[in-house]
């Protein structure tokens, strides 16, 4: 039986097996810890050490040093012995590496005092150095002297900042343009403006928190019609996707109404066209963000929106749903709290199938505490790696919350194999040598499992995405804590379960109900027992342990192994598989790239009906994209007039951007108001002079002074920018090609432009 400790360990199966005089051996023959030779192929002699232990203070393995072994034998080995040694220590002293986790599990928790958390999602979903992230912070620093939330335009706003959107629609399917849902609508209005205030050493109210041009809050077209005249709406008065307006300016409905019916002539569609109906209709509220207005203006986002939903409770056939700035991160933090719920639940039938597995006939045998203790490592695996991340800053994802069902996953993993290896043993064995065995038998799955998952998540660690790099450290973390609780919290609790099963008591009662195990084993047997171990033929099974094998071996034993290796079985399989590939690929071709806002918000919550109105009925006229002129150019010279109107004219004729009539230039504009008051051939002073002292001050083009950057000595100008407006995009894949498309297009053009999307456009797909 020795030599098939050699046996286990040879490269090859044709070799012959000398002793030091050169005599072969065999099975029947004893070495004695001698040295032997080992010719393999009848080329090779290498040579075999077998070490009596015993002068290392270790009563029973053997170690084995092979020659001929590779790097990998090698490992293995090394790592058999030396967790058949702990194994040993555990069995000696299993109270205090059963209590070490326990303490430091509770020391690391300390951690938990210092949580924080990360909700914002921009910042989460994007990556840390993205293209969009840079190129908006560099037109943010640009265009700082002309950005500012008294005097601005929802179209240049690079962010958002607070908000408040409220969607009406109705059960059917109906026009929203009548008179009574208009009425609603402005009730809620009116409530936004006149009856919400919020105290505290001042007192606010919508127009001292919203933005504002010309000191007027941006108003909502639709209910300044139905304000001024109702008859605007029972007489068909109002067009789209702009309107005019009672004061004479034009009013845009392009991203307040949804679902447009047109009353077309001849089936042209112009920029007036006349109302028929619409499906939805949108009130659009946008507030302050900078300095104190933000904590104001979140609670009162709350405020509103608590009304709203107050107000619309008793509503028939009118529904209504709201979304603002705050809700993504509120979604964030219920995502959480759910996921929270669900994990005792998860837990517990985790904990009912692992009990179940653990159960067999025999009540000595049965090991339910066993698979207790198994989730209860996970458990404080999970905790300490929590209180350590949290103790040294790393701020809490939404993702991180998926990290305990993989732990209790492969925890409860590890100690199958664990158990299985338990149950290999000879039960006539003292506890300490079956302990010493499960171990080194058990080492390397376990650990070659640990440093793959480790190795994995360490590489995702580096990711530049802040939610997989948090989640990747947060788990990997979890991993080392579990493989280390494993082999000493539940390493002990085996111990304390054979010591049970050994004084042959019942699981549940520990009454003894069998007498105790015969313990005898002779120092030969044990070399017997270590040697067949090692060997492992084909005929060392369980049953030569004298154990009745698990239910679940039983039946994959003697009815599955033979069921799956059918003849018939393997062809069906086969096709099966194949079937199942064909289907994998298809659903890899059908897959979208990118997130869309829809992906993090909670399925079936008020979010996610309103992202899905949304991205139904409101996609037509957004995002605007701006094209910005970093650098000074000669904006008076026709060549460069000409590059900047050759680069917007390649983004107006693609399908995901609307045409000229859309795009937002302050450039275009002058030219056409130069050419009607007559100036051509005009020089650097004169455009510079008529730009700021005419074109600038008339109360139509005064929003173009958001554009323009002028150098110091206002003689020049810095930087530029231009807007062009997004068409139909309803998918993720529609917002990645026009993105790709228009960055394409500034890379062609000759004055390096910048692009800068829409917050959330930008974090999800750029």
């Amino acid at each position: 039986m020795k030599l098939g400790i050699i046996r286990r360990f040879l490269p090859s199966t044709s070799y012959s097996i000398l002793n030091a005089d050169g005599d072969d051996l065999d099975e029947k023959s004893d070495p004695e810890y001698s040295v032997v030779q080992v010719n393999i192929d009848d080329q090779t002699t290498t040579d075999v050490q077998i070490l009596d232990p015993d002068n290392n203070n270790s009563e029973t393995t053997r170690e084995i040093c092979c020659k001929s072994c590779g790097p990998l034998d090698c490992i293995d080995h090394r790592l058999r012995h030396l967790f058949a040694a702990w194994g040993r220590i555990v069995a000696r002293h299993p109270w205090p590496i059963l209590l070490l986790p326990i303490l430091v599990t509770i020391g690391l928790s300390v951690g938990f005092r210092y949580v924080t958390m990360e909700t914002n999602q921009e910042k989460i979903y994007t990556p840390q150095n993205g293209k969009a992230k840079t190129e908006r912070k560099i037109v943010d620093e640009l265009f700082s002297s002309v950005s500012w939330e008294d005097h601005a335009t929802p179209a240049r706003l690079t962010e958002l900042g607070r908000y408040i959107q409220i969607i009406f629609t109705t059960d059917d399917d109906q026009n929203v343009l009548i008179l009574a849902l208009l009425d609603k609508a402005y009730d809620v209005h009116q409530m936004v403006l006149d009856h919400i205030t919020i105290s505290g050493n001042v007192s606010y109210r919508y127009e001292n928190l919203c933005i504002k041009w010309h000191d007027s809050c941006l108003a909502n077209t639709v209910l300044t019609l139905y304000e001024d005249n109702e008859d605007y709406f029972t007489d068909n008065n109002i067009s789209y996707p702009y309107s005019f307006l009672p004061d004479g300016n034009v009013g845009f409905l392009g991203a307040e109404l949804g679902d447009v019916e047109l009353w077309m002539e001849d089936e042209i569609e112009t920029q007036f066209s006349p109302v028929k109906s619409a499906k939805t209709f949108r009130l659009l509220y946008y507030l302050k963000s900078e300095g104190e207005f933000d904590e104001i203006n979140s609670k009162f986002e709350s405020f509103v929106i608590k009304r709203v939903r107050k107000m619309s409770a008793d509503w028939e056939d009118v529904n209504v749903v709201t979304f603002t700035s705050r809700t993504p991160d509120d979604e964030v933090k219920a995502a959480t709290y759910e996921m929270i719920v669900l994990f005792p639940i998860a837990a517990a039938l985790l904990l009912i199938f692992t009990v179940g597995s653990c159960m067999t006939k025999d009540p000595v045998r049965s090991k339910p505490w066993l698979a207790i203790a198994a989730l209860v490592s996970t458990l404080l695996a999970m905790l300490s790696a929590l209180g350590v991340m949290f103790f040294v800053g790393v701020p809490f994802v939404d993702m991180v919350v998926a990290m305990p069902f993989i732990i209790i996953g492969r925890g409860l993993d590890d100690a199958f194999i664990m158990l299985a290896a338990w149950r290999q043993t000879d039960t006539n064995l003292p506890v300490e040598r079956r302990m010493s065995l499960t171990l080194a038998d058990s080492v390397m799955s376990i650990t070659a499992t640990t440093v793959t998952d480790t190795l994995a998540f360490t590489v995702g660690s580096i990711s530049s995405f802040v939610s997989i790099r948090t989640f990747c450290v947060y788990t990997g973390l979890a991993v080392v804590f579990d493989y280390i609780y494993q082999i000493t919290f539940f390493a002990a609790c085996m111990v304390f379960s054979g010591r049970r099963e050994a004084a042959g008591r019942h699981c549940f009662t520990m009454k003894r109900i069998q007498k105790p195990y015969a313990i005898v084993a002779t120092k030969r047997d044990e070399v017997t027992d270590f040697v067949s171990k090692m060997d492992k033929q084909p005929d060392n099974t369980t049953k030569s342990y004298g154990q009745e094998d698990h239910a679940f071996m039983t039946f994959f034993r003697n009815y599955f192994g033979p069921f799956i290796l059918n003849p018939c079985m393997k062809v069906i399989v086969v096709f099966i598989y194949l079937g199942y590939i064909g289907v994998a690929i298809w659903g890899c071709s059908m897959v979208e790239q990118g997130l869309t806002e829809q992906d993090l918000v909670r399925q079936g919550s008020e979010a996610s009906k309103f992202l899905d109105l949304k991205y139904k009925y409101f996609k037509t006229y957004e995002p605007a994209v701006s094209l910005v002129i970093k650098t000074e150019q000669n904006y008076w010279e026709a060549e460069t007039q000409e590059i900047i109107e050759r680069t917007l004219s390649k983004l107006e004729e693609d399908k995901h951007f609307h045409d000229s009539s859309m795009t937002i230039s302050w450039l275009h504009e002058y030219k056409r108001f130069l050419e009607l008051v007559g100036i051509s051939n005009i020089t650097k002073d004169l455009f510079m002079s008529i730009l700021r002292e005419q074109f600038l001050l008339i109360p139509a083009f005064e929003p173009f002074q958001l554009d323009i950057v002028f150098d110091e000595t206002n003689t020049s100008i810095k930087s530029s920018r231009y807007f062009v407006l997004g068409k139909d995009l309803f998918t993720s894949n529609d917002e990645k090609a026009m993105m790709l498309k228009a960055r394409q297009v500034a890379k062609d053009c000759e004055l390096m432009p910048l692009l800068t999307p829409r917050r959330l456009f930008t974090s999800i797909n750029s």
